[in-house]
């Protein structure tokens, strides 16, 4: 764990000026007792500690999926890096870690978080996932592309998979909502409908009809700009990577982040190889 280095007063005027009346979405402990969402936000510390837990699930897994075996030095992109809790939680065990993210907010917070805990190995920028390409920033051994995919809209599904090969040598790892008969259900997703190509999905709300710009940038946990994303099925998400160039496409199991079969159903942690 890399010491805290900045004292508690810079700490708390830096957190003054990243938007506070916007709740944080992940979870870091910054030293001398100050959070980035603390305890008494119940709702959303939470929801941010629950996040952490991917990261932690992260260090698990990647040395078992990963060609290079190890973190240390393991080159890694993470697309839709939020506040960066995976980044910096990778970043601290080794790997080398660019976080790509489209609100520049998230951007700010992630970068103010590795600067308070002192890492050098990891870096954030603002960018449009969907857009993103090897000739802006290269490939990575392994791409995190984390609770992203199902906030992203019918036409972009296809496209994205195939970026997803394009920046990656050798893994990807996701994890995403999918389409089950519980989650269409639960979420009140509407459809079927199908992509250009014939993947199967269906649709999810993100925001209200004619949004404002504003109104979809304080809604931190929704789309940028799609009105409605899309949820393929895991039979058409699996046919969709193997079709975008990876050879194996594998489920994790366990670990998993939700206990009960229900919800892991439709939460789905894939690991696609090169």
């Amino acid at each position: 764990m890399n010491d805290v280095t900045m004292s508690p007063e810079d700490i708390s005027q830096g957190l003054a000026q990243l938007e506070p009346s916007i709740p944080w979405a992940h979870h870091f402990d910054l030293g001398y007792g100050i959070e980035a969402v603390s305890p008494s936000e119940e709702k959303f510390y939470n929801k941010a500690v629950g996040l952490g837990k991917l990261g932690e699930l992260l260090k698990e897994v990647l040395p078992l999926h990963s060609r290079r075996g190890s973190l240390e030095g393991l080159s890694v992109l993470d697309l839709a890096s939020a506040e960066g809790v995976h980044s910096i939680r990778l970043a601290q065990a080794g790997a080398q870690v660019l976080g790509i993210e489209g609100r520049q907010i998230y951007v700010d917070r992630a970068t103010f978080a590795a600067k308070v805990l002192g890492l050098e190995n990891v870096s954030f920028s603002q960018g449009d996932v969907r857009t993103v390409s090897p000739s802006q920033i290269g490939t990575f051994e392994c791409v995190i592309f984390s609770g992203i995919l199902h906030h992203l809209g019918q036409p972009s599904f296809e496209g994205m998979l195939k970026t997803l090969a394009s920046l990656s040598t050798d893994t990807v790892f996701l994890y995403t909502h999918v389409a089950t008969p519980a989650s269409v259900e639960s979420f009140r997703l509407e459809g079927p409908v199908k992509t250009e190509s014939g993947y199967e999905g269906y649709l999810y709300r993100e925001h209200k009809n004619n949004a404002s710009e504003q109104e979809k940038y304080r809604k931190v946990r929704a789309s940028l700009d799609n009105t409605f994303s899309f949820w393929a099925t895991e039979e058409a998400l699996v046919n969709g990577l193997v079709q975008s160039g990876f050879r194996c496409v594998s489920k994790l199991l366990k670990p998993h982040l939700f206990s009960s079969p229900e919800k892991a159903s439709f939460r789905l942690l894939l690991v696609a190889r090169k």
